[in-house]
């Protein structure tokens, strides 16, 4: 036999390792592509619902300490339900977390409870295996981005939305999981059409929103006078501004912020918060018959005038301390000997 016959031979089944090794690879789980069942489109929640968000390739965290890092998400694609995250780089080479043992997931640490059951053994390959960087394509096969998180809603553990990164785009944007309709080894396969894919939802973590927002209010000087709450993108703002056009101004910069899909105003001015505490003074037939002046400066109220007795100062604190928005009262009404007989 030539060395020739010797070197094709050779050749031969090295191609041939290579496909069986192929096929391999498409068989065991995570190998193969998984079609999703269809899926009405989820309803858009009006209030917030506590969202999880799931960072791939983020640390998982167990009281406190790093346990690992987040290598996939596992999903049931009948339900699209997470059954598990799978973890590697810690103490052990691989291990599958079932979901029951997740306690939070805020897009940066996955926070998992102490002592749980493996269920690598159990990995099933009619799973859903979504990884880090994985692309995400539409319908007509345009890529949206690489995958970075997944989100969930946790009281039934379904997942709501993908978070893709790139594909042209500034920020991260949300993909919804009702579109998902098929995972591969490498890729994430939605039925959005090109109109759509370019309307996709920005997103950023209610961490990122906050510090963001708090860091705007700073430069206004508003951080003591407004509260900020964040919920799935979801901003509340509570507190005090001077005027009507502060109000606007407020408003209008936390719209701009990327990722905000909604915003909540509880903003009391001074102005109606002066107006509020006369009204309610001027409805009270003790309290109604005191001379005063009100004013207010975020949330502190100052009252000052006469009154005919100590029973109708006392009154005037009582029902100013009722109205919404009054947070300190500076209660300087006095009694003027003459003020009852010139009343």
């Amino acid at each position: 036999m030539s060395l020739t016959t010797v070197a094709v031979i050779i050749l031969s089944l090295w191609v041939l390792a290579i496909v069986i090794a192929g096929a391999l690879m498409a068989l065991r789980p995570g190998g193969a592509a998984i079609r999703f069942s269809p899926m009405a489109p989820a309803a858009s929640a009006d209030g917030a619902t506590g969202r999880q968000e799931i960072l791939l390739g983020g640390d998982a965290e167990v009281l406190g300490n790093v346990r690992g890092r987040v290598v996939a998400v596992l999903v049931d694609p009948k339900t699209r339900r997470v059954t598990g995250v799978q973890l590697g780089g810690g103490l052990l080479e691989a291990e599958t977390v079932p979901i029951d043992a997740i306690v939070g997931a805020d897009g940066r640490v996955l926070s998992l409870r102490d002592g749980w059951q493996d269920q690598t053994a159990e990995a099933d390959g009619h799973l859903a295996v979504l990884k880090s960087n994985m692309s995400v394509v539409g319908a007509n096969g345009k890529r949206l981005g690489r995958l970075r998180l997944v989100c969930f809603e946790p009281s039934a553990a379904v997942t709501s939305e993908l978070v893709v990164e790139g594909g042209g785009q500034p920020v991260q944007r949300l993909v919804p999981m009702d579109r998902v309709v098929e995972v591969g080894p490498v890729r994430v396969v939605t039925n959005l059409p090109a109109a759509e894919s370019s309307k996709l939802q920005p997103f950023a973590t209610d961490r990122e929103l906050r510090q963001m927002i708090a860091e705007r209010l700073m430069a206004e000087g508003l951080e003591r006078a407004i509260q900020v709450d964040v919920r799935d993108q979801r901003v509340r703002l509570q507190g005090y501004v001077g005027d009507r056009s502060h109000v606007e101004r407020v408003e209008q910069m936390v719209r701009s912020i990327p990722g905000v899909l909604r915003v909540d105003l509880d903003l009391v001015t001074d102005d109606q918060l002066a107006q509020a505490i006369r009204d309610a003074i001027g409805r009270d037939a003790v309290a109604a018959a005191a001379r005063i002046n009100v004013t207010a400066r975020s949330g502190v109220v100052d009252i000052t005038g006469e009154a005919p007795n100590r029973a109708t100062v006392r009154r005037i604190e009582t029902l100013t301390q009722q109205v919404d928005g009054a947070q300190v009262v500076h209660n300087m009404v006095v009694v003027h000997p003459r003020f009852a007989a010139t009343a």
